[in-house]
């Protein structure tokens, strides 16, 4: 490429110790329909054969930046951004797969849609032992800006943005929120302007025990946490107390073998988010709730007298099978206890 014109698109691609994927991830890349891209790769300091497999590239779109000191990811996102020459940076990691219609569907999004800052799409996931699966994400601005509220409402390597809006508005990843720094932008991203998933499979995203998020799942709740607390703040006018951050969590990410108290302060912060958006009349919200409240109720592990009352939830008798009612009110009953299972 001619380092004097500038591409449309740039893609920047952190890289570390990646040598069993990163040929993948660049074949992805090369391979796309639409080819007016820089590709911006930032090495940090790797130490097996990443950067020779990269170097025996001689595609001239691609610019392999050697970081002298292993500075992390966030720091390889940053330096991306302020060196991208392009109007839109696409983002993509070194072990997942572009599919080759990926970017020309993206750039069309956005060429037809100014007043939208950003684009994903859902993924489709590589496992070693298990299935595949697909995940699809929130696809409009009203229900992306609500799952914000869940989680992450864009899977960060599909992203493409906007580069003018980050320029304009002065924003950038931060450190400071990893492994959430993507969360983080999204929020500051969507006050400023709207965001969109595109309803299709763009990227096969690799799971594996090394990623960032599997080894600082700590961090990941506590940083996840302040920016919960910014964004139902700004978005939707709750102060939410330090307290009120686990529960919060909780209710929407841990769904799994709820004992008796869990489930019991699951279901108070329940009334708390149900009666504030009551007061905002906000039912796509109260619906949101309802759906994850009935994913905890089915994993109820301890069943007491007093769940009974569960059931005059007029939702969850809509939405529990005629069988599964009854089960509930017999396991209630009896108090019934799932068995642990001994490893």
């Amino acid at each position: 490429m001619n380092p004097n014109l500038q591409p449309l698109v740039s893609v920047i691609l952190p890289a570390y110790n990646s040598a069993l994927y990163i040929g993948q991830a660049l074949e992805s890349i090369l391979n796309q329909s639409f080819s007016d891209f820089e590709i911006l790769i930032f090495d940090d300091c790797s130490t097996d054969d990443t950067v020779a497999i990269i170097e025996s590239y001689t595609d001239s779109r691609i610019q392999l930046i050697r970081k002298e000191k292993n500075t992390g990811y966030t720091n390889s996102l940053i330096e991306g951004i302020r060196m991208a020459k392009g109007k839109y940076i696409a983002r993509m990691d070194s072990d997942d797969i572009s599919m080759p219609l990926r970017f020309e569907k993206q750039i069309a999004f956005l060429e037809a849609n100014t007043d939208y800052g950003l684009v994903g799409s859902f993924i489709q996931t590589i496992q070693q032992e298990q299935g595949s699966e697909i995940w699809k994400y929130p696809e409009e601005d009203d229900a992306i800006r609500l799952f914000c509220m869940v989680n992450s409402p864009f899977a960060h390597p599909t992203v493409m943005i906007r580069k003018e809006v980050l320029d304009e508005n002065q924003l950038m990843y931060k450190a400071a929120f990893e492994p959430c720094e993507d969360f983080k932008l999204w929020i500051d991203l969507l006050k400023c302007t709207k965001g969109k998933n595109l309803p299709e499979v763009l990227l096969q995203y690799r799971l594996h025990n090394q990623q960032t998020i599997a080894l600082n799942k700590t961090k990941l709740i506590e940083n996840s946490n302040k920016i919960r607390q910014q964004l139902m703040n700004n978005f939707f006018k709750l102060e939410m107390r330090e307290e009120d951050l686990l529960n919060h969590y909780y209710f929407f990410n841990e769904i799994k073998s709820n004992d008796s108290i869990q489930i019991q302060k699951k279901n108070e912060w329940r009334k708390v988010l149900i009666k504030h958006f009551n007061a905002l009349n906000h039912q796509d919200a109260i619906t949101l709730i309802n759906d994850y409240w009935l994913k905890n109720i089915r994993t109820i592990s301890q069943y007491r007298w007093s769940f009974l009352i569960f059931l005059f939830n007029p939702y969850l008798i809509k939405r529990m099978w005629f069988s599964e009612l009854g089960f509930f009110k017999i396991k209630c009953l009896i108090r019934y206890q799932v068995k642990s299972q001994k490893t």
